[in-house]
């Protein structure tokens, strides 16, 4: 944001600029838009989620269909669920784990549906079963490897027959520090195993962070080829406090040429939210200004196929939702980001 307040103030500077000009000199004249959202039920986070976890846990089915439609509605085409259990319970009726006390009956079937209905694309999260702040657990204990095999082939029995379930997504992850560590590697081919074995056509998809320590070298394309996975959207780690909005150019233009090398598709996990506190990590997720997003898209754009952002659910509301959820300030980042689609100023002078 202080980039963009040094720019504005140039801009404003000229008084013979009008607000169209200004908007072009700081993010160009294209409006690259959001194509997909990751999608929760509860967030692993209670802090982060303190906004709209309550409001989630009361949703019934309805409500979930009713979040799916305004997705729709503003040009997604992607969900990205982040994960089906969490906290040893589930958020669909299993016979592996007892139900997460959620009011709705099947909110996983839920989204599938409504994603059917509007020919959207959903990857269903895929881990978290076993204590979801230890990653390692998932990488090394058999209980909780063999319980993901079970799961994904419990999904796959009981939803693999909606065209609208698109693949998996490996939920649990470790930072990228130049190269992916390999026990990350091994347990990604592991649950590309599975998913080959229960559902041949899913597609898979990691979202890994450490996206700015990324070494874009021939061992790097190795490691690509290695996970076997379909798509890596990369968090921008923006709302993290990790990485400005203008260094996403380098970033993501290293990654396309490591990429183009490759048959693994590229996205980006685009953070549009960012802390109450003002620290990265501490306390409540907040929607960020429409302003800093533009400037990500801006930057993101030229190297990705799609642009899944994180997240809509609890940090863009639509005013008069027949399923409101998260903070009054998710209503003005809808609205805000409704205009930006629309080809409205979004900077007030």
């Amino acid at each position: 944001m202080f980039l963009l307040m040094i720019l504005l103030s140039s801009l404003l500077a000229a008084e013979d600029l009008d607000i169209q000009m200004i908007e072009e000199g700081i993010f160009g004249a294209e409006r690259p838009s959001i194509t997909g959202t990751f999608f929760d039920f509860q967030h692993h986070s209670s802090t982060e989620g303190i906004y709209w976890n309550r409001q989630a846990a009361r949703f019934t089915d309805l409500m979930w269909e009713q979040k799916v439609e305004e997705m729709a509605d503003m040009g997604m085409e992607y969900i990205i669920v982040m994960a089906v259990a969490l906290n040893y319970k589930s958020f669909y009726p299993s016979e592996i784990f007892p139900e997460y006390p959620l009011a709705a009956e099947d909110p996983v079937k839920a989204v599938l549906e409504a994603a059917q209905r509007r020919d959207m694309k959903v990857f269903l999260g895929a881990g978290f079963f076993g204590e979801w702040t230890n990653p390692w657990e998932s990488f090394t204990d058999k209980t909780v490897r063999e319980r993901t095999r079970l799961f994904i082939k419990e999904l796959s029995e009981r939803y693999g027959h909606y065209e609208s379930f698109y693949g998996f997504y490996w939920p649990n992850e470790l930072g990228i520090s130049g190269y992916f560590p390999q026990q990350f590697v091994d347990h990604v081919k592991e649950c590309n195993s599975f998913a080959k074995k229960y559902l041949p056509r899913a597609k898979t998809l990691i979202a890994p962070y450490g996206t700015n320590m990324v070494r874009a070298d021939d061992r790097y394309v190795a490691q690509l080829e290695e996970l076997g996975v379909d798509i890596i959207a990369y968090q921008d780690e923006v709302g993290v406090m990790k990485t400005n909005p203008d260094q996403l150019y380098r970033i993501f233009k290293n990654l396309k040429t490591a990429h183009d090398k490759t048959g693994v598709a590229l996205w980006a996990d685009m953070e549009i939210f960012t802390f109450e506190s003002g620290k990265a990590y501490k306390g409540a997720l907040l929607p960020a200004d429409i302003n800093r997003i533009r400037l990500q898209l801006k930057e993101l754009a030229p190297f990705v196929e799609e642009i899944i952002c994180y997240q809509y659910i609890g940090l863009m509301d639509k005013p008069n939702s027949l399923a409101p959820l998260g903070p009054n300030a998710a209503k003005d980042l809808y609205v805000d980001y409704q205009k930006y689609l629309e080809g409205l100023p979004t900077i007030k002078m």
